[in-house]
């Protein structure tokens, strides 16, 4: 009998499925359910900008002023104070986060910066404020990249804790390659959604573009999507810049219910602390309207006529002038027009020609 030949026989394995990780499974309401939940109001972290879990974003060029502005925001908002225009109705704990600065230079800042804001809770700021800076760690120790998975769950994990984290600066805090690729912010986005899933608000201070891109952030438009808030910083170019921050403060977004408190306006940092000034067209064309009343013959006597001081009638008439609401000569004219009136004449003192 023949041999029987072996036959080749292959090893068949059956088809696995990927294991799939378990999460929660995702919630689902009727709108007959959404209605009648019983959804907590979301407090004031600052009236009226910036609720819990709301995140808004900060740019501005270089030296103008962000880190001094969210350093306050910071200080504000740990002591339940007031800043501006705006007010924090109560002390919450913040986390500041800082990519480039020396602790030297924080300290200076927040030391100088509680002199010039009374009415904060300075031992409330001692607590509530917590700061973690590059220039604080060790040389060995590797700071998060928010760029990376890593980085952004180690700021996630710190941030629990907190009501507020501010992201100081995101240039140095995210190693991204090309800044107008979209795709390049999408990790960035996702860790700002996380944090309002958590309940936890942010502040993300930016740069602004370069050249003639100053008037916005630098970057891809997809960074904006998840802000409520987003505050552009632009240097003053007077006087006021003497002490390094003076700038016009914009609101290219904003979604909440306007008011006063936030509209453009100009802000700057003397020896007498912070100052806040809305320069509205209303503005401009009263006091335009009080100089032309021929009433008044100094800037001394308008600023009293306007309850203000003197400085800003100055500022104001600056502006005027820019707008080419009133000439610098019909200014003057204004006046002299005034001076002329007021001085008595020979017919208002009784007295006639041949006299």
């Amino acid at each position: 009998m023949g041999k029987k030949k072996r036959r080749n026989r292959k090893t068949v394995h059956k088809a696995t499925k990927p294991s799939v990780k378990k999460t929660s499974p995702l919630e689902i309401q009727t709108f007959g359910e959404l209605l009648e939940l019983d959804i907590p109001v979301r407090e004031d972290l600052i009236t009226p900008w910036l609720r819990e879990g709301e995140s808004a974003m900060i740019y501005a060029a270089a030296g103008v002023g962000k880190s001094m502005y969210s350093l306050s925001l910071a200080l504000t908002i740990a002591g339940g104070g007031s800043y501006l225009a705006w007010t924090a109705p109560k002390p919450r704990k913040v986390l500041l986060v800082d990519g480039e600065m020396h602790m030297d230079d924080i300290k200076s800042r927040s030391t100088m910066l509680l002199e010039k804001m009374e009415d904060l809770d300075h031992d409330l700021v001692r607590q509530n404020l917590h700061i973690i800076s590059r220039q604080g760690q060790k040389a060995e120790v590797q700071f998060p990249d928010i760029a990376k998975a890593g980085g952004r769950r180690e700021i996630e994990e710190l941030a629990t804790n907190y009501d507020l984290i501010i992201l100081d600066n995101l240039s140095t805090l995210a190693t991204i390659k090309n800044e107008n690729d979209a795709a390049a912010f999408t990790d960035i986005v996702k860790l700002l959604m996380r944090l309002k899933q958590c309940g936890i608000a942010c502040i993300l201070v930016h740069h602004s573009g370069k050249g003639n891109n100053r008037s916005t952030y630098r970057g891809s438009s997809m960074l904006a999507t998840t802000f409520e808030v987003i505050q552009g910083l632009t240097q003053l170019p007077d006087a006021r810049a003497a002490n390094g921050t003076a700038f016009k403060l914009t609101w290219d977004k904003f979604r909440g219910k306007k008011d006063s408190s936030v509209m453009d306006s100009e802000i700057w940092l003397d020896e007498q602390g912070w100052h806040h000034e809305v320069a509205s067209n209303e503005e401009l064309d009263l006091l335009v309207e009080t100089a032309q009343s021929g009433m008044y013959s100094t800037q001394a006597q308008i600023a009293k006529a306007l309850n203000w001081d003197t400085s800003k009638v100055s500022r104001m008439k600056t502006k005027a002038i820019a707008e080419e609401l009133i000439t610098e000569q019909e200014w003057k004219d204004c006046l002299a027009q005034a001076r002329q009136t007021a001085q008595p004449t020979a017919e208002t003192l009784g007295f006639t020609a041949t006299q």
